[in-house]
């Protein structure tokens, strides 16, 4: 094998492992959100949440698994896991002391790792908004 082939073999690894791992989270944990018998709901309640809540989270994660699979909105799928894990992490914090927070670094880490990997999705989206927002109005 080439080292050029090699190379660029590890640049599609290094692009679609962290996205895959967070698919791999998610998409169960997300799709259990839906449930009222899950340890989910009885999280949600304990923490004092509404059922609405446990579902619109869910929708979100299984959204973001969704743009991660897509490829090239990965980005936005990563930005989605970033905002559910601080929201998770906040919730940990204000009612259970901070205990359990830990759960929730592995995804920020993998997100984190999504997102700074194909920042240009996201720079693409501005240059685009940007062109729109300054475009003459009829």
């Amino acid at each position: 094998m080439h080292k050029d082939t090699f190379v660029r073999i590890l640049k599609i690894i290094g692009r679609w492992a962290p996205a895959l791992l967070l698919v791999l989270i998610f998409a169960p944990q997300g799709w259990s959100k839906f449930f009222d018998d899950s340890g989910w709901a009885t999280a949600f309640r304990h923490w004092g949440y509404p059922d609405w809540f446990r579902v619109t989270v869910g929708v979100m994660e299984l959204t973001a698994v969704v743009l991660l699979l897509l490829g090239r909105s990965a980005a936005f799928g990563a930005l989605l896991i970033i905002v559910v894990m601080l929201g998770g992490m906040a919730t940990h914090v204000i009612f259970d002391g901070g205990r359990h927070m830990t759960s929730e670094v592995v995804p920020l880490v993998l997100g984190s790792i999504v997102l700074a990997v194909r920042r240009q999705q996201l720079s693409a989206l501005l240059i685009r908004v940007r062109a729109l927002s300054t475009a003459p109005r009829r």
